[in-house]
Parts: structure tokens; sequence; C-alpha cells
């Protein structure tokens, strides 16, 4: 009985010859070369939600002031942005982009007069419009507060945005919401996340309480799958 041992010539690996791995290697240096960036964003990529829960700490009732003097209460409503996977997020901001008023027979309508602006991240002296989201880790940013109003309403949203706008048409505040049912729409980005569009639908009373969980009561809001 014969016994055939097979052997790589020295030039040949694998049963490829050196010509072979040689243009071989030359493709992926090609391939890498013009997807590098998409490799890099694949590889620096984070994954973040954004929710907004209507209880403490996220919504809590706190003192507004004046310098030193405080002057009345408030209700803070905040999203939190929390890591989900990935590397740490960057650059992220959050832009208030739509509202819309839910009449009384159920038809929605754009508010005309509200100006899409970024959100205040809270907690952050000087205030910013974006920050970093470790991993494993969560951010809150400020939406708005519901707080003590003027005139015929016994309270108002602030919508939190980075600059107080100026009034418009009508002597209205673009940030200011009256008292009412609607829905508005979040969009968040980030250096290294996609763009993420939530919606939600929003409920508050025109009733003002110094009680916490009273004004807890008085509003509802709840993350939407659509609009």
């Amino acid at each position: 009985m014969h016994y055939f041992h097979h052997f790589n010539s020295p030039d040949t690996f694998l049963g490829l010859t050196t010509g072979a791995w040689t243009a071989i290697v030359t493709l992926l240096a090609v391939i890498v070369a013009l997807y590098q960036e998409w490799i890099k964003d694949i590889w620096d990529h984070a994954s973040l939600k954004m929710e907004i829960i209507p209880s403490p700490p996220d919504t809590h009732q706190i003192y507004l002031g004046d310098g030193h003097e405080l002057t009345s209460r408030c209700l803070y409503i905040r999203i939190r942005v929390t890591h989900v996977k990935g590397k740490s997020a960057e650059d992220v901001e959050i832009m208030a982009t739509n509202f819309w008023k839910i009449n009384t027979s159920g038809s929605r309508e754009k508010i005309s007069s509200f100006l899409p602006m970024n959100l205040k991240w809270s907690h952050f002296q000087p205030s910013r419009t974006n920050i970093r989201v470790p991993k494993g880790l969560f951010r809150h940013c400020d939406l708005g507060s519901i707080r003590p109003g003027a005139n015929e309403s016994l309270c108002i949203l602030l919508i939190d945005t980075m600059v107080q706008p100026n009034p418009v048409s009508g002597n209205i505040y673009p940030n200011i919401i009256l008292p009412g049912k609607y829905e508005f729409e979040l969009m968040l980005t980030g250096s290294n996340t996609k763009v993420l569009k939530q919606c939600w639908q929003l409920e508050f009373q025109n009733r003002w309480s110094d009680d916490e969980n009273d004004m807890l009561s008085y509003l509802k809001i709840k993350e939407l799958a659509d609009i």
C-alpha cells in the first residue's frame, strides 16, 4: 500500500498562490478605505431612548425663585434619556419640533405660533443644549414646567427652550402652552446616534395646587406610537 503526502509548495498557502493572497489583501484594503466612515459609524454608534415619566423624580414640584427669594411652586416635567447600548453618546440634543392642539371634537390643529427650539439639559450650569450620555447611565432634559399663570389662566406650561423667544403676532409667547389637550413631537440627535423622533399626548387642567400629588393628578401624559 502506498501513502501519498501532499505538501504545499513554498509559493502557496492553503492552496492559494502568493499572487492570489496579494490580490485578496489589496481588495480588503480597498474595501476598508471605501467604507471606513461607515465602519467607524457602526463601531462608534450609541443607542438611546427617551421617556417621560409623570412621577418623581422625573416629574415633581419644585420652588421657583427670584434670586434668593422663593416666589412660587411649579411642576417640572423632564425627559429621561437613557443609554441602551453601544458607546457613550456624544453631543446629544433634543428639539421640541411640533405642538398640536386637540379640540373637543377630537380634531387636531397645529399651533402655528409654536417655535421649534432646542431644550435645555437639566442641572447644567451654564445651560447647555448638547451633552454626553455615558454608557449605562441616563440624563434628564427639561421639557418645561406647569406654573401659576396670569389673567384668566390659573396655570400655564412654559416649554423650557434654550432661549426665551419674544412674543409673536397677537402678543403670544411661542413657548407658553395654555391648559388643554395636546400632542407634541420631540427629535433627538447626536454625533454618533441615529435621529430619534417620538410623540406624546399631553393634557393638563386649569387647576393649581401647592400639593404635588394634586398637581400630578391634574396631568396626563403618554407616549404615542405615531402621529
